[in-house]
């Protein structure tokens, strides 16, 4: 191989825009998105947050806004408090309110553990690097070791610094009981007193039965109310 091409290539590989990622880079990353949500779920032992979800569906003519208080507490999950709600009953009552409570149920135990994006719920691979947000990011594609509803078959990426989440999108392996078909969710995620938490998250679903539904969930005013380190 000619010199010139040589130390071309060697440039372009250290720069971080080879093809294939070695297999120790991956190994490492992986190792450190594990770590990241362990202690993320170690230290982590409480916050609130305003959640709101605002909701559009093509069959129907308005759609429905729902404001909560959400409190998480580590070992007990997510508790709701509704501060206001707007819309179709139909909608609020068999989509949100639905939703609320299979995100409460998600948020604790062993459904709560088999939710998390660790190589122990995914096959993990690195397919490149990204800026996001600002941030430098790894990205990595998904894939569900098993079906759920709380498992996207995707891509995630993360901070290159610590490996915390930044964003993540895909589709569920298994089709939400509250949607027909599999929606394409997309999670963003902010840094609040170092944990990675999410900003905004949305979700669109497109089916005969139901037409086309999006659904948006914005999130604010964290307060981390106590932390373990």
């Amino acid at each position: 191989m000619h010199i010139t091409v040589l130390l071309a290539l060697i440039v372009v590989c250290s720069v971080g825009n080879c093809a294939s990622p070695g297999p120790l880079l991956e190994e490492n990353i992986i190792r450190g998105v594990d770590q990241s949500q362990v202690d993320r779920e170690i230290h982590l032992t409480g916050y609130s947050v305003v959640e709101h979800y605002i909701l559009r569906n093509s069959r129907f003519q308005t759609g429905v806004e729902m404001t909560v208080a959400a409190v998480y507490t580590k070992d007990i999950g997510k508790s709701y408090k509704t501060l206001s709600r707007s819309g179709s009953s139909t909608l609020l009552n068999g989509v949100l309110d639905k939703l609320l409570r299979e995100e409460a149920e998600m948020s604790r135990g062993e459904t709560r553990q088999h939710a998390l994006v660790t190589s122990a719920n995914y096959k993990m691979r690195l397919i490149g690097e990204e800026s996001l947000s600002g941030r430098q990011c790894e990205v990595l594609e998904l894939t569900p070791r098993t079906k759920s509803t709380h498992l996207l078959k995707g891509r995630a990426w993360v901070d290159k610094e610590d490996q915390s989440l930044v964003r993540i999108e895909g589709k569920p392996s298994a089709s939400p009981s509250f949607w027909t078909g599999h929606p394409l969710i997309v999670r963003e995620y902010e840094k609040i007193d170092g944990f990675s938490l999410a900003r905004e998250s949305h979700a669109v679903s497109d089916s005969l039965l139901l037409g086309k539904t999006d659904l948006t969930i914005e999130y604010s005013g964290y307060t981390v109310t106590e932390t373990a380190k």
